[in-house]
């Protein structure tokens, strides 16, 4: 009956977070300057990642419980998320789904694999690309970064809670698969990077700054 509570309490928390902080929610701060400076005060993490309603199901929701522990927030600033499917190895729908991220005028930075699709993209936009899997000699190679500036970070040294597991379970019912803990951890990159920009945190280079230097 406790466990059950505690996992009632959880999801409530989840939901109702994410619901303040506008998860897929209407854009309503008015787009993004020149500079990469994205107007207003509420900014969007997506995630792009391969069937994410069953394989990386577990990998998405520990984004979501990594920003209902931050409250939905990153320092003085509201966080919007958004979960896209990647498509797989297709690079047809890796450009699509990439392209669909870079046009919202709210997003601060994305999680999504390091491929000689989405890394160009994301790079040429300006935005932070948190790459919990892929190709990591991409974030290198001069070939995939239009800009000439790096862009792609990969997951950060930080651990999920010690408690994590059991946390899982209370929200979402089911034990979580190795790959939750790194969508926790990403998330949780993505949360101090902007945190980490201070007032700057609607900017995106600063924010590729805090998460890269």
């Amino acid at each position: 009956m406790a466990a059950q509570a505690r996992r009632r309490t959880l999801t409530a928390a989840i939901l109702a977070t994410l619901a303040l902080a506008g998860c897929g929610a209407s854009k309503d701060e008015g787009g993004i300057s020149g500079g990469g400076k994205v107007i207003g005060r509420t900014v969007t993490v997506y995630s792009l990642t391969s069937d994410p309603g069953g394989s990386n199901r577990d990998f998405v929701d520990a984004e979501k419980l990594a920003l209902a522990d931050a409250g939905g927030r990153a320092g003085s600033l509201a966080v919007n998320f958004t979960s896209l499917d990647l498509g797989g190895s297709d690079e047809k729908l890796q450009a699509q789904a990439a392209r669909r991220a870079i046009s919202d005028p709210q997003i601060i930075a994305a999680i999504v694999d390091a491929t000689t699709v989405t890394v160009p993209l994301f790079n040429a936009a300006g935005i932070l690309q948190i790459a919990a899997s892929g190709d990591p000699s991409l974030a290198a190679d001069p070939q995939a970064l239009p800009s000439g500036k790096r862009t792609v970070g990969t997951l950060p040294a930080t651990a999920a809670p010690a408690d994590f597991a059991r946390r899982f379970r209370d929200a979402f019912d089911r034990d979580p698969k190795p790959s939750a803990q790194q969508g926790y951890r990403a998330m949780q990159g993505a949360l101090r990077a902007i945190a980490g920009a201070g007032t700057a945190g609607n900017d995106r280079t600063r924010v590729i700054d805090a998460y890269l230097n």
